[in-house]
């Protein structure tokens, strides 16, 4: 028997067959490590859990993922943490919406394909904060997420310095318009240790300066907006462990004679030794021809310049940065004699060189005798000679630029499209070779382009070189953006301070992760359990 079928109901069948409901927003979890595309397919964690010391940063990701409808007004916001000895305040957990960067033409050597990579972390508005007059080009929060795509949202938490060791929970909660909201558990176990404000690894990261100007619109040299602007960089990079550059301003007035009047200068510089955690005061010398002719000039600047850095126990993080990667004899000859004045009228001020101890030119001579701190590129990394240099009492740092290096000897290059892992390792190798200092030649490099719309600087060759930063302006931050590069180099410092912690056994397992310069642990998950070992190594020793 036939029976008749509702008109109605079969008209409402037929739009459900060819417009079915759209698929609801989905959240899954990654670790700090991987970089997720929008295309990627979504993941199956929906749970964070991480683990830190105190006075420490750690980070997971949110992927937002959405159906075939896309999704609007996409926000997210934190509960406190809490466990049986305390809380941890929601005002400690930072949310940053990752912004996508399009690749368009490859790094030398790139490891991952051209395409839209995330890369700048925008933070989300603090709670109650007015909205920007002009609404800024690239929104953190609340945004959009295309149709069947992704979109991260960056996670980190500052564990206080006096937070209760324990295992703190909370959720942190996705919402979206016409979408039912999303919560992630989060489990955060706090290790009952703490890592030291000033870091144990030096750093200079190059100046900000004028580069600061070709990013931020508007401001003008050696004004009370441009000098906020500056200590606004100089934060952020001491809370990302590097050490800030120290304005020109700061420093002590020169006198003709090349004697040093610091009284002017000397609360604010003070202030800012200690508000930024400052682990290096480089010198410059003064003249075009420092030993020769300006020589008098600089026999005044060097000793009293020392004695007012000795009075305040500042001289331990003086050095003379004598000159940039010499690379003739004429270069080598102006390096000796530098380093000959500086050694004879002020003992004790180390010469700090971008060179390493075997030139690449045996007519050039040695610098042995003249340098005390080595900073070889990893390219050119020679283990036995910086370790004989080391068994003599010098010290020795490293640098990295661009992607040089023999074919099949790679180092962990910090272009954008190779693995943020490359920037945590080396913290790891300068552990195991006993370096004590880490270079790199700028983090705000913008003069050639805009790192928002094309991401290729120094010649237009390289992906990323020298901007570990994004202007804020056209994000509506009168600030710095920081991107994933930076945050894993920040890990890889504070793996610094896990290995320092661990003694002898920290040397070990940093040789196991960071074997050297061209040889390394690809793989994050072994470096997460090599970091869970340190913390456990490090509460043993403890006991």
């Amino acid at each position: 028997m036939i029976r008749s079928v509702n008109p109605r109901w079969a008209a409402t069948l037929a739009v459900a067959l060819l417009f079915p409901p759209a698929a609801p927003m989905s959240v899954y979890v990654v670790d700090s490590l991987s970089r997720v595309r929008p295309k990627d397919a979504p993941g199956t964690v929906v749970e964070a859990k991480i683990k830190a010391a105190r006075n420490e940063a750690e980070a997971f990701q949110i992927v937002v993922h959405a159906g075939d409808g896309g999704l609007q007004g996409v926000n997210a916001s934190a509960s406190d943490l809490k466990a049986d000895g305390g809380v941890i305040d929601q005002k400690n957990i930072m949310l940053f919406r990752e912004h996508y960067v399009l690749v368009r033409v490859p790094s030398p050597k790139a490891k991952e394909q051209p395409g839209l990579i995330p890369d700048a972390l925008i933070p989300f508005p603090e709670p109650g904060a007015k909205p920007p007059a002009k609404p800024p080009l690239y929104p953190s929060a609340p945004f959009a997420v295309a149709p069947a795509s992704n979109q991260p949202i960056w996670v980190e938490i500052h564990v206080p310095s006096d937070a209760a060791p324990g295992e703190y929970k909370g959720t942190i909660a996705v919402t979206a318009d016409g979408e039912k909201p999303l919560d992630v558990p989060v489990t955060l176990t706090v290790w009952d240790f703490v890592l030291p404000d000033r870091p144990t690894l030096k750093t200079n990261f190059g100046g900000l300066g004028k580069r600061l100007l070709t990013g931020h619109a508007g401001f003008k040299p050696d004004t009370p907006p441009y000098r906020d602007l500056e200590r606004r960089y100089a934060a952020s990079m001491a809370a990302h462990r590097l050490c800030p550059p120290i304005p020109p301003y700061l420093r002590p007035n020169v006198r003709p004679d090349g004697t040093i009047s610091a009284t002017e200068t000397h609360a604010a510089l003070k202030e800012w030794i200690e508000t930024y955690h400052v682990t290096g005061i480089p010198l410059r010398l003064e003249g075009a021809d420092p030993a020769g002719k300006d020589r008098d000039r600089n026999v005044k600047f060097l000793q009293s310049t020392w004695a007012y850095l000795k009075e305040n126990g500042w001289e331990k993080y003086a050095y003379v940065y004598i000159f940039d990667e010499p690379n003739t004899k004429d270069a080598y000859d102006e390096v000796r004699k530098r380093a000959k004045m500086v050694h004879e009228v002020q003992p004790g001020l180390k010469v700090l060189c971008t060179e390493q101890p075997t030139p690449r030119e045996a007519a050039w001579g040695t610098l042995v005798g003249s340098v005390d701190i080595w900073v070889p590129p990893w390219s050119l990394f020679d283990e036995k000679a910086i370790a004989e240099r080391q068994k003599a009492g010098e010290e020795a740092w490293s640098f990295t630029t661009l992607c040089p290096g023999k074919k099949g000897e790679d180092t962990p290059y910090w272009q954008l499209e190779f693995p943020l892992l490359n920037y945590r390792i080396p913290a790891w190798t300068s552990r195991h070779l006993g370096l004590t200092g880490l270079l790199y030649w700028t983090v705000v490099y913008w003069p050639e382009t805009d790192p928002w719309t094309n991401p290729l600087s120094y010649k237009q060759q390289y992906n990323g070189e020298g901007t570990l930063y994004y202007p804020g302006g056209e994000a509506g931050i009168d600030g710095p953006v920081a991107s994933l590069r930076l945050k894993a180099l920040r890990d890889g410092l504070e793996d610094y301070e896990y290995l320092v912690l661990a003694g002898e056994a920290g040397a070990e397992k940093a040789a196991a992760i960071g074997r050297s310069w061209t040889q390394w642990e690809t793989d994050p998950a072994k470096l997460a359990v090599a970091r869970e070992q340190l913390a456990a190594l490090i509460l043993a020793r403890k006991k």
